[in-house]
């Protein structure tokens, strides 16, 4: 079942609604979606309307263009046509040419409009090839890159909540692979690694490595959207870890059974950092220090212990002897979590650590916690 891959610690909700039952929800049957408005993958609404109107403007001024030189030159529609696409490409063979007044006159009026739609037209593609090719180092070379990573995340939608994730995880030294079907947005985004795409379809995941990501994030405003890109993921990468935003209770636990990894909605989390900020202050600073990285410690962390792992069955006052000077907040195991453990605490395989210390202190456990070779 999808719906038991996810996890169940409801983060937001605090546990005071059930998921609901165990329900595998691809059974059920989703629409295909294509996202359109702001942060959730929106259409090039901007590019495609000038595209269309510069179309457009060059269908009106052949249309016009060739009915008047066919009325004012008495011509065939053939021979109108031809007229008029040897004035606007300069062409001039000189075998047709204007020779009433009224046809010179309107030769002059639509060779300069329609120089400008139809040169205006390719330098406009030109120049979207160009950013590809000398700011980006081309739409190949990037997928080349977006190919040779490993364990980086994927986040969908780059409106304002999915530029600060990105931003945030660069700021920890991770890779990031932005998707969005906003080609201007992204590179307003300054994002180094994207990909111009639907990121509802099963390609376009497949190009961002979605196989070699250590997790997806979906940052969609729709509900409906991010519970179809949790499936769509589930579906093509069973294992990899999906991260949703939701907009409500009822959407989160929609989004659980859906097969997300975790859920969090930005408003009820906001609202509950407010209520506990106007409460307790002093608590609400500090849990904002340590998460923003203010705290003299700097840095918090979350490490896995990996069975085979040199930590696995030591005692957390063995990091002295490692010379790893962290502070354990918490120890995490299937069957139970410790808060503010001592120094007696045994490390075992499976188990996640949530440490304070400095950045090098906490790579150095994540080496540790690896599986020794």
């Amino acid at each position: 079942m999808v719906a038991g891959h996810a996890d169940r610690s409801y983060q937001i909700m605090q546990g005071d609604e059930d998921p609901g039952p165990n329900i595998d929800a691809r059974s059920f049957h989703f629409p295909r979606l294509r996202a359109s408005e702001e942060g959730t993958l929106p259409l090039r609404r901007g590019w495609i309307a000038n595209r269309i109107a510069l179309a457009v403007a060059i269908g009106v001024v052949l249309f016009s263009g060739t009915l008047g030189f066919a009325y004012l030159e008495d011509m065939s529609f053939f021979e109108a046509f031809y007229l008029l696409v040897i004035s606007v490409t300069t062409v001039g063979y000189g075998d047709v040419h204007p020779v009433t007044e009224g046809g010179r006159v309107l030769a002059l009026a639509i060779v300069p409009v329609g120089l400008l739609l139809v040169f205006g037209l390719g330098v406009s593609y030109v120049t979207d090839r160009l950013d590809d090719l000398v700011l980006r180092g081309g739409v190949g070379r990037l997928e080349r890159k977006i190919g040779q990573l490993k364990n980086h995340f994927i986040v969908c939608g780059c409106g304002r909540l999915g530029r600060e994730i990105a931003t945030n995880l660069e700021k920890m030294g991770c890779p990031v692979v932005i998707i969005d079907r906003d080609r201007e947005r992204l590179v307003e985004a300054g994002a180094d690694l994207y990909l111009v795409g639907d990121a509802l379809r099963e390609e376009v995941l497949e190009r961002a490595g979605i196989h070699r990501a250590r997790a997806i994030l979906t940052t969609f405003s729709q509900d409906t959207l991010n519970v179809y890109l949790v499936l769509e993921a589930r579906e093509v990468a069973p294992e990899i870890e999906v991260i949703s935003t939701a907009s409500d209770r009822e959407a989160t636990r929609r989004l659980y059974l859906a097969g997300a990894s975790r859920v969090v909605s930005p408003q009820l989390l906001g609202a509950d950092i407010l209520a506990k900020s106007a409460h307790s202050p002093s608590v609400y600073q500090l849990m904002t220090d340590i998460v923003s990285g203010t705290t003299p410690e700097d840095n918090i962390g979350q490490i896995l212990i990996n069975p085979g792992s040199p930590l696995e069955g030591r005692r957390l006052r063995d990091f002295a002897k490692m010379d790893v000077d962290v502070r354990v907040m918490l120890i995490r195991s299937d069957d139970s979590t410790q808060l503010s453990p001592d120094g007696g605490a045994e490390l075992k395989a499976g188990s996640v650590l949530v440490v304070l210390g400095k950045r090098e202190d906490l790579e150095k456990l994540d080496q540790l916690s690896l599986p020794s070779k």
